[in-house]
């Protein structure tokens, strides 16, 4: 069974998907040293949020000396992830304040500025993550085109959003041209960078149609 990249043990309090995370779970080095192996290795356009259902509800354990979470940001949290699933890592809303993303993936605005929504960090030291995302589509399209013998350009990043660690992981959303005349069509690409800063594509493709 195809082990899925996006639903890896990370640092927190949530019950999720019948694991409790409480922290960094233990097993033997080297036991850890294979599956960070395994996990560097993705395939092409298999997309780790296919049959992923949101079957799981938010159960918060607290210390005596915490406050629960209010019911608005459970709610929030359960409406982000179910956002996140629906979407598979493309879109949740912004303006919904939970107390932890969705297995860490939040969205990022495209350059650095401050807003009450979004975060404003930068990508790396030298890039917003506008061009840090431009040159994930770039990686992403070079595969597709090639494989595909096509030729889909990049016109412009719509939105973004990232997944922080070892092994990054953006989901972003364009406008591309399939052919120089042609009409602008929107896309999806999804790419992985390692500490060493090599991009690995996983996935472009246009967006599907949104359900009725």
């Amino acid at each position: 069974m195809r082990r899925r990249d996006d639903d890896r043990k990370f640092h927190g309090r949530i019950f999720f998907h019948g694991y409790h995370l409480t922290g960094q779970s233990v097993r033997p080095n080297s036991t850890r040293r294979r599956r960070r192996k395994r996990a560097m290795v993705l395939e092409w356009d298999v997309d780790s949020f296919d049959g992923l259902e949101d079957y799981s509800s938010p159960e918060v354990l607290f210390s005596s000396d915490e406050e629960p979470f209010s019911e608005e940001v459970v709610q929030h949290y359960c409406l982000f992830k179910r956002q996140m699933i629906e979407s598979k890592g493309f879109y949740g809303d912004p303006a919904l304040k939970p107390f932890d993303h969705y297995i860490g993936i939040k969205p990022m605005g495209l350059q650095r500025y401050k807003t009450e929504t979004i975060s404003s960090q930068y990508a790396l030291t030298d890039k917003d993550f506008r061009a840090y995302w431009e040159d994930m589509v770039y990686v992403c399209l070079q595969k597709l085109n090639q494989d595909k013998e096509s030729n889909v350009e990049l016109v412009e990043i719509v939105r973004g959003y990232y997944r922080a660690g070892p092994r990054s992981k953006s989901y972003i959303t364009f406008m591309a041209r399939e052919k120089p005349d042609g009409p602008l069509v929107e896309y999806q690409a999804k790419c992985m960078v390692t500490l060493d800063r090599k991009r690995h594509p996983i996935l472009c493709r246009p967006a599907p149609t949104p359900k009725p």
